[in-house]
């Protein structure tokens, strides 16, 4: 067999592979500016990861074009409403953002689904973000 037949059968392996193990992403949506996510979402639950339960949440993600994050609603962290705002930028089709709580640190978002009113962020410090579009 030549090489790229070779690499084209594992190439399939590894796709059926993945789609049979849970919570290993077959692949990430790559970003390819700040219009694809710029809008309101709800935060509607987080999860450390896909086999795990949900916990609910209910805030609001404001990504606006200008490369500002402002996040509202029942903070549970806090015990109380807040918001908070801050950068992020998309860098190698991620979304990178400055992480509100510790100063000059970075977060790292995949988006690992997205349809016109959902989206899956894997990442960050809780894991999994499943928000609807607003």
């Amino acid at each position: 067999m030549n090489n790229k037949i070779k690499k084209n059968s594992l190439r399939k392996v590894l796709l059926l592979t993945a789609a049979f193990l849970p919570g290993l992403a077959v692949a990430e949506v790559q970003l390819k500016d700040i219009s694809e996510v710029a809008g309101s979402w709800t935060l509607e639950s987080v999860s450390p990861s896909l086999t795990k339960p949900k916990i609910a949440e209910n805030r609001v993600w404001e990504f606006r074009p200008n490369g500002v994050i402002v996040t509202s609603g029942f903070n549970r962290h806090f015990g109380r409403e807040d918001t908070q705002q801050f950068n992020y930028a998309i860098v190698n089709g991620r979304i990178l953002a400055d992480n509100p709580g510790r100063p000059g640190k970075k977060e790292e978002f995949v988006v690992y689904e997205k349809t016109a009113d959902s989206m899956t962020l894997q990442g960050g410090m809780e894991g999994f973000y499943f928000f609807r579009k607003k």
